[in-house]
């Protein structure tokens, strides 16, 4: 419910992060996708970015861990769409061009 209430405001944006370290011991990716994909759904794919939590997601992965996790739980969703998530919504929404 506290998802869906704050992606019905407009200028909030979603960062898909933190998930990894939070996680329990020996995750897997389907352990995450649900969180993921509720955020994902209710925001959108014009108002999620994607980032690293480095070096904190190292609690329970690896850099590269994380991210293949996160590519394999939108490997389905539209190539626009993972564009968006892992780089053009942040060069957007941080005004990084």
């Amino acid at each position: 419910k506290g998802i869906r209430e704050l992606a019905d405001r407009p200028r909030v944006i979603c960062k898909i992060s933190g998930i990894v370290a939070t996680a329990r011991e020996h995750w897997k990716p389907e352990d995450l996708a649900p969180n993921i994909n509720e955020c994902l759904e209710a925001f959108g794919e014009d108002r999620v970015v994607f980032a690293s939590d480095w070096p904190v997601c190292t609690r329970r992965a690896t850099l590269r861990q994380w991210v293949e996790a996160l590519k394999g739980i939108v490997r389905d969703r539209p190539p626009a769409f993972q564009r968006k998530l892992f780089h053009d919504n942040a060069v957007r929404h941080y005004a990084l061009s």
